[in-house]
């Protein structure tokens, strides 16, 4: 990271351990996404470009290595992404495939940008924990998302996500393996036990980290165990 990124992060980091400031989604992510599109935006602070790249490869590998073990073929699926970003998972699906595909994000300056750079995809803006496109979904992906949807937002997000998806629709979510706190306000980790507030247990799997990406669950009707 360069000297003045670090500098920045580390004031942004106090400020935001001591302030303790309300934490309102839309306007939070409106706020970094006007500003930039590019790792500071969605990705770790502390990493730089670099690293960010390295570890967004590593779950990519690991959600790729799944869609090929499950045997999905993305070509034929309908698809869904909750928290598009700045268009990352956005190319890695298109590169894999998939040709139905829907975006959502809570900041109008995200939308807007992600519908100039990837013009083949459409892109809506949604508050997930409110809304979502009309399904049903083959496939729904929110990665690195779940940690900002918070309290009962969170079960809602969940609700919705369960309603959007079609009978056999898989569900792939990153989460957190134990119970760990946060000192930041826009940050909230959730477990597996947190997931099973909404899905039935017997729908919840592990996927496995043969790249050691960040753990992911993928929850659908066909099940699992994990």
């Amino acid at each position: 990271m360069n000297p003045f990124r670090s500098i920045h992060w580390y004031t942004s980091l106090l400020w935001a351990l001591v302030v303790k400031p309300k934490y309102k989604p839309g306007e939070f992510w409106e706020g970094r996404h006007s500003k930039r599109h590019d790792f500071w935006t969605v990705g770790r602070r502390s990493f730089s470009e670099k690293d960010n790249e390295e570890w967004y490869r590593r779950l990519a590998d690991d959600l790729t290595a799944d869609f090929q073990a499950t045997g999905l073929e993305l070509s034929a699926l309908s698809v869904l992404e909750i928290g598009a970003g700045t268009g990352y998972w956005t190319k890695l699906l298109r590169r894999l495939g998939v040709q139905r595909y829907i975006g959502v994000e809570i900041a109008q300056s995200a939308v807007d940008w992600l519908r100039v750079q990837n013009p083949d995809c459409q892109f809506e803006l949604h508050d997930a924990s409110k809304s979502l496109p009309q399904g049903p979904f083959d496939l729904v992906v929110m990665l690195h998302v779940d940690e900002h949807i918070h309290g009962e937002n969170f079960l809602s997000c969940q609700r919705n996500i369960k309603a959007a998806m079609g009978p056999k629709g898989v569900f792939y979510t990153t989460f957190r393996t134990e119970p760990t706190l946060s000192g930041v306000t826009y940050v909230e980790y959730h477990t597996q036990e947190d997931f099973a507030k909404v899905w039935p247990r017997e729908w919840i799997s592990r996927v496995p980290q043969p790249n050691n990406g960040d753990a992911m669950l993928k929850i659908s009707a066909g099940g699992g165990s994990g």
